[in-house]
């Protein structure tokens, strides 16, 4: 099975082919990613920021299309008593995690900036911009990770020399330069004894250049799309998709999140598969959380909806909290369309496209959800009826046919969806997984 580090590697290996600039030039950043002979031997130190990965350059496994990922490998193991250390000022941006993953995406450990500087208690709101950190890389079978301590398990082997695990640094909406290589964490490896070797001057540099062109192989295997296919198990965003039909009346449902692939640990989703052959325009509706820096008491760090194709698991576009419109009611109204919606839709409806897949796939996240928020999706991971206990922050969905949308359009987008769902009618689409 190909995984989402396959792809993420290719990416951006096969991006830099004619110009090294953008994953390091091999010699100094400890990446290996300049040309020449690569080696099997286990990492000793690790490999330096790699890469950046986004939706545009590795647009697959549904990604938020507001974040950026940079990606690191590290050794599987280490002698005993030495770590690894990140050190950093924490970005300016709405959220910045950091994830230790096995090879195939099996999450061992993650800290995000609420942990790291104590604000465990209110994760929701914004961690201050410019503030030193250091964080711990550990090799344990029983230590337990925590604000400052990532835990990576020694026991955990990669099957593909060169061994190794790899390491994301997530940042949600940074501004500025805080997601350039300049701006990034510096990693070091810390001996038991003392001694302190930079990454930047890791000695790995054959070792890393491998694990980039086993990636590129990997990608030219599967056909170099950089996409998944069928059931999209690969999810970044923790989502798995089996080929359930897509049914109309649509309704969205909380992912049972479970462990790895890749997916961010502090991030909580609902989504719902649908079909043009249902209906060519799909309405999101549901109360907006207060989001961080929005001037109100935040009740998540993060939230968005996003048009995403169900089966190449791209994500089309994303509606970021920030830039949503809000109603009278305070509700989001997001309109996903084969084209675009009829006149003066832009007044109270945020518009994304479908994409090509005629299934879609309809994403809802909220990111680090303040625990008093009990309507939030991370407090309803188990709600027999979501619907029911997620009240108006539930987001609903309807299909709808453009001449029921501009007859109903002047009495405001709640009389616009209340007219979608009661002329919607019933409908089902069978996938095949193709």
């Amino acid at each position: 099975m190909r995984t989402i580090a396959a792809v993420l590697l290719a990416s951006a290996a096969l991006t830099a082919c004619g110009t090294s600039d953008d994953v390091g030039d091999g010699s100094g950043d400890g990446s290996g990613s300049s040309g020449g002979g690569g080696s099997d031997a286990a990492l000793t130190v690790g490999c330096n920021w790699l890469f950046e990965a986004d939706a545009e350059n590795a647009n697959f496994a549904f990604p938020e299309k507001n974040a950026v990922y940079w990606v690191a490998a590290l050794p599987d193991t280490v002698a005993d008593g030495d770590h690894i250390e990140i050190a950093g000022t924490s970005a300016t941006a709405r959220y910045f995690s950091f994830e230790l993953y096995n090879e195939n995406g099996k999450a061992e450990s993650d800290v995000n900036d609420a942990g790291i500087f104590g604000d465990t208690a209110a994760p929701a709101e914004l961690v201050p911009a410019g503030h030193a950190y250091t964080v711990s890389i550990v090799y344990s079978t029983t230590q337990q990770a925590s604000g400052t301590t990532l835990v990576a398990d020694p026991t955990d082997i990669s099957t593909r020399a060169p061994a190794h695990k790899l390491l994301l640094y997530r940042l949600y909406l940074p501004t500025g330069s805080a997601a350039q290589r300049a701006s990034l964490p510096l990693l070091t490896y810390v001996a038991a004894n003392g001694t302190r070797t930079p990454f930047s001057h890791s000695p790995d540099t054959a070792s890393c250049r491998t694990i980039v062109d086993n990636a590129r192989n990997d990608i030219g295997k599967a056909g170099g799309s950089g996409s998944s296919s069928g059931s999209g198990s690969g999810s970044s965003g923790g989502l798995e998709l089996t080929p359930a039909p897509a049914k109309k009346p649509p309704s969205m449902q909380v992912f049972k999140r479970k462990s790895g692939e890749f997916q961010n640990l502090d991030d909580h989703y609902m989504d719902v598969k649908t079909n043009t052959g249902l209906g060519t325009i799909l309405l999101v509706r549901g109360r907006a959380p207060a989001f961080a820096g929005s001037g109100q008491a935040a009740q998540v760090r993060y939230w968005s909806v996003c048009s995403d194709e169900s089966h190449s698991t791209r994500v089309v576009d994303c509606v970021a909290d920030q830039d949503a419109k809000i109603d009278a009611d305070g509700d989001y109204n997001v309109v996903i369309a084969t084209a675009t919606p009829p006149a003066g839709y832009a007044a109270s409806f945020n518009y994304m496209a479908w994409g090509p897949d005629a299934f879609g796939r309809p994403i809802v996240r909220q990111l680090l959800a303040d625990p008093s928020f009990k309507q939030s999706i991370d407090a309803n991971q188990d709600a027999l009826l979501p619907a029911v206990a997620m009240g108006a922050y539930f987001p609903d969905t309807a299909y709808c046919t453009a001449d029921v949308f501009s007859a109903n359009l002047a009495a405001g987008p709640a009389a616009v969806f209340d007219a979608c769902k009661k002329a919607q009618g019933v409908g089902v689409v069978p996938d095949t997984g193709g």
